[in-house]
């Protein structure tokens, strides 16, 4: 009884994990950055769209929480993708990537053994600490944008990527709905960028770093995750209009990202700052009343339906063009 015990532990503690999930500031779908979302579509639908601003207050809860859209066969997987995540970080990541700050420290070793030991730079400590949070909230974005770029771009890796384009419909849930593989490279990147920039710091600096945070959460992130990160899934529209979706990614921007319509395809990489894409020729600009249908091509979609289908289906692709 003990050993069955034992063997149900890793997925008793996804599912703690998937469900802590609402009350870890770390995490997108924290409570608080759901009402965020929650009040902003209210506004949205209320004083913006001028379809909605009639509909009464029930009716705006049935059109936000449609079972429709919450209840669809893509939002249930979803879910699963959630729960089962997790229970990838458990039993395979989780050990391999707790060496953030061995990296780093392997970092400054690098960077000593290319010029040798340095007298710090004299900074004050608040002008160290803000140029790290700036220079990482700057970095941190890049690489999610250049990762990204890389998942539509090589073939390989897009076969793993379309899991997440796959869904039908958009919730906050569909963050969490990456292929395993996917979910590694994306941890990866994390590990990289800390070290790198937190481990340059220290070897300058000599001193210990500590960015500008909100409830312990980098305070970039924790702003962004406040301000609709949420809607970016979602069937709520948000634009930042003309101006600011030339420096910001709006909701509506990563929805357009998320379209099956051709004029669409591989645009809108960025996460947080579309600079990133106004660079690299990517940056579409959202449009008013443009009805946008999400998935991927439909020969595809159809493979990409089950759960099952999404962990197995590009493996056998991958397979099946390498043979």
């Amino acid at each position: 009884m003990e050993g069955f015990i034992e063997w149900l532990s890793p997925f008793y503690q996804a599912l703690s994990t998937a469900l802590g999930s609402f009350l870890d500031p770390k995490k997108r779908i924290y409570f608080p950055y759901l009402i965020s979302a929650l009040i902003l579509s209210l506004v949205y639908l209320k004083f913006i769209n001028k379809a909605t601003r009639s509909l009464s207050f029930l009716q705006y809860i049935k059109y936000l929480f449609s079972s429709k859209i919450w209840g669809h066969p893509s939002a249930i997987v979803d879910y699963k993708f959630l729960f089962f995540n997790s229970l990838v970080k458990i039993l395979l990541i989780t050990p391999y990537l707790l060496a953030h700050t061995a990296f780093a420290y392997l970092v400054v070793q690098s960077w000593e053994a290319s010029i040798g030991v340095k007298d710090s730079v004299l900074w004050s400590k608040t002008s160290i600490n803000i140029s790290y949070t700036l220079l990482f909230l700057l970095l941190s974005d890049f690489s999610r944008f250049l990762l990204h770029y890389a998942l539509h771009k090589i073939p390989f890796l897009w076969e793993f990527h379309k899991v997440h384009h796959a869904a039908e419909v958009l919730t906050p849930f569909t963050l969490y709905r990456v292929h395993p593989i996917e979910f590694f490279l994306f941890r990866l990147r994390s590990l990289l960028v800390f070290g790198l920039i937190t481990g340059s710091f220290y070897f300058w600096f000599r001193t210990g770093i500590e960015p500008l945070s909100i409830l312990k959460i980098h305070a970039g992130i924790f702003l962004f995750n406040l301000i609709g990160a949420n809607l970016r899934h979602s069937h709520i529209p948000i634009s930042f209009g003309n101006i600011l979706e030339r420096v910001f990614i709006s909701p509506s921007q990563h929805q357009i990202h998320h379209s099956v319509d051709v004029r669409h395809y591989d645009k809108n990489f960025g996460s947080i700052f579309s600079i990133w894409d106004a660079c690299f020729g990517s940056l579409f600009i959202s449009q008013k009343n443009e009805k946008i249908s999400f998935g991927i091509e439909k020969p595809a979609q159809a493979t990409f339906k089950s759960f099952w289908q999404n962990l197995y289906m590009p493996f056998l692709n991958i397979f099946n063009k390498i043979r």
